[in-house]
This record gives structure tokens, sequence and C-alpha cells, in this order.
């Protein structure tokens, strides 16, 4: 049994986040029940065939809506498909208390949401932390897992690293939860400018306390699927970044060798979240991998610079130029805060990955005149 909430609403200015979220008509969010009586949160957005993504590390419903990249991701990926997501018990939106981590449960939430969103079948996208549990339920429930994506994931919490290192990021977790939140959002989103940072260091105490947190991190070094994956009979993507600075490239590897038939594409980017930062292309290759086609990322038009405001140009001239922030902010007689917001908008307008893909844009877009060596 479900409850329909309000819309999420769209970011307003006095908002913290990273920048003005995309015109959408946004997704709708639901709340059901377990059969224990703890209450999940779940969005819904799009028509088609369902395609439904587990939560990785944290998650909470209103706040990502937030953040114009990760929402623009949802509406990409729902733009051919009804895509699904939730909060998992403990974080964003669902029940805080009275529960458990463990395996099991985490199955049992994913069955919880498909149960009530009336979708027998579906595609499922197995982020990070959500990897695991979208195995055993693959495995559990074959026949309601038309494809399954494993995404920045791993079969193994212990791949991540050592037990001193996971317990020493706990502590600090536990302890100061701003700064734990902070040295997360680094290593999840390492491209991010020092607003990004910022929104997502916010993100992830609003998202859960620091105790809940703790638990989480026991938890994911717990897990452990790998007896499960021969056994999976359900077409099987694995995509992950090369340079992953959160879950390392073994352990894609590693999901490789043990799910049957599975395809690997290692992408050449560094973001742990591709949700946020996709400079791997990730949102493009799950969608083609469920759509049942090769991704055509070489063929894809781009846009040609005609969305960007006059001061975005001056910008983005400036940056392939090679000019930093600070000095952009100093020549242009703004914040470098507002230097930082403009490269995250125009990066996201542009579909570019980084100063070198903008500098090539720049010099398409006439901007600056090509290098001659």
């Amino acid at each position: 049994m479900s409850a329909q909430a309000p819309l999420i609403p769209p970011a307003s200015g006095n908002r913290t986040s990273a920048a003005a979220a995309p015109q959408s008509r946004g997704p709708v969010v639901r709340f059901c029940r377990l059969d224990g009586g703890a209450r999940l949160a779940y969005a819904s957005l799009g028509d088609g065939p369902p395609l439904v993504m587990l939560p990785g590390w944290l998650s909470h419903l209103h706040e990502l809506w937030t953040h114009p990249a990760a929402a623009s991701a949802r509406d990409k990926l729902a733009r051919h498909h009804r895509f699904v997501w939730y909060d998992r018990l403990g974080c964003g939106l669902s029940d805080r208390d009275g529960w458990t981590p463990s395996l099991d449960n985490d199955v049992e939430q994913l069955r919880a949401v498909l149960d009530a969103a009336g979708i027998a079948r579906a595609s499922l996208i197995g982020y990070s932390l959500g990897g695991p549990p979208a195995a055993a339920f693959a495995r559990r429930y074959p026949e309601r897992v038309a494809r399954l994506v494993f995404c920045s994931a791993f079969a193994r919490g212990s791949v991540i690293g050592s037990d001193e290192q996971m317990r020493a990021l706990q502590q600090v977790v536990r302890a100061h939860w701003g700064l734990g939140s902070r040295t997360l959002a680094a290593m999840l989103v390492p491209n991010g400018s020092s607003r990004d940072i910022g929104w997502f260091s916010r993100f992830q105490r609003l998202a859960a306390c620091a105790e809940v947190a703790g638990q989480l991190l026991d938890h994911l070094w717990k897990l452990d699927v790998r007896d499960l994956l021969p056994e999976l009979q359900v077409p099987t993507l694995i995509v992950h970044n090369r340079k992953d600075h959160a879950i390392p490239l073994e352990a894609a590897h590693e999901l490789a060798a043990l799910v049957p038939d599975a395809r690997l594409e290692v992408l050449d980017g560094n973001e742990h979240d591709p949700f946020i930062r996709d400079s791997g292309d990730a949102v493009e290759h799950i969608l083609a991998f469920v759509g049942g086609r090769r991704p055509s990322l070489r063929t894809r038009l781009r846009p040609q610079g005609n969305e960007l405001t006059p001061r975005e140009r001056e910008v983005l001239r400036l940056l392939a130029l090679g000019t930093s922030n600070k000095k952009i902010a100093a020549a242009l007689g703004i914040a470098v805060s507002t230097v930082e917001r403009h490269v995250t908008n125009l990066y996201c307008k542009l579909d570019v990955r980084g100063r070198a893909d903008a500098t090539m844009r720049a010099v398409a877009m006439g901007l600056v005149a090509p290098t001659v060596h």
C-alpha cells in the first residue's frame, strides 16, 4: 500500500544547491511499508519499461533533486523508461529508526518498492552499495529482473580497503560527521568544485545522521555476495570508471569474472557517482544496455553552445586559455564561488568532462584560436 506526496519542488534561490535545478516536472514521491511496518519513500519519473535504481551510499529524494546534474541524470534515465529510485531505511524521507542493516533487509526494501509501484518485472541498476542487494534480488527473484546493471559496484566490501582503513573512516564519521562527510565527498566526486563538495557534504549530513552513516559503512564492509554471482541468469552489464576513487577497478574485474556472460565496460572517468558528474558516460552505457543496443557515444549530437549566457561564454573562453578560477574571478570582478557555479553550469549544458574537453568546445565555438605547435 502506498501514499502519494506532492511533487518534489525545484531548487529555489535560497537553497544551498550547486545551482538552480533544471526545469522538470519532477518526480512523484510515494510511501510504502515493509512487512514489519517500516516506511519507505520512493520516487517515480517518466513512462516506459521499468528501470529501478537501488540506493548507493546515502540518499535523500528531496535534497538530491536540488543538484542540477543529479536531476539531469535522472531525467535522462526517465526519457524512455519509468525510472524509480528510493531512500533506504535510515536515510532521507524513509524511516530513520528501528531497523538493522542486513542483506536480507536490503532485498526486502527493493521488493516492497516494486510491489507498491505495481512493477512485476524491471531492469535494475545496482549502484555502489546497491550492487550486492541487486545481485541477491536477481538470484532470489529471477523472474522479476529483465536486465541487471552493476554501476560503480562490488561483490565484497573488503575489496574497498583494509580493515584498518575502514575503521579509521568510521571513527572520523562518528566523531566528526562534518569532517567525515567532506572527506567522503572528495572521494565520491573528485572533480567537483568547492561548491559541489560543499553541496555533497551537506547532502550526506541531511541524508543520515553520523550513527547511521557509521552503521552503513560497517554494513558495506561486511557484504559479500561472491557465492551468488555464478548463479545469476540475467543479462548483466558491469560499468565502472577506471580511476574510481572510492571503489577500485579490481571490484569490477571480480564481478566480471564471477557473473556468467557479463559485459564489462571500463570507462575513462574517475568519479564514483556518475549520477552527479558523469565523466565516463556511464548513463549512456546504462541506457543503451537496458534498451538492448550498443552505446552510440561517438555519433551523439552535442550542444552547440547557443544556450550559454554571455557570462558563461566568457568564463569558458578564459577557462580554455588556462586561466585559474581565482584569476577568472579577478578578471570579471566576481567571486570565485560564482565562477565555480558558472563552470558547473556550462559543463552541464555542453556535456563536457573537464578542462581539456571544454577547451576543445571553446575552439569549436570560435571563442579561442587553436594552438599551433
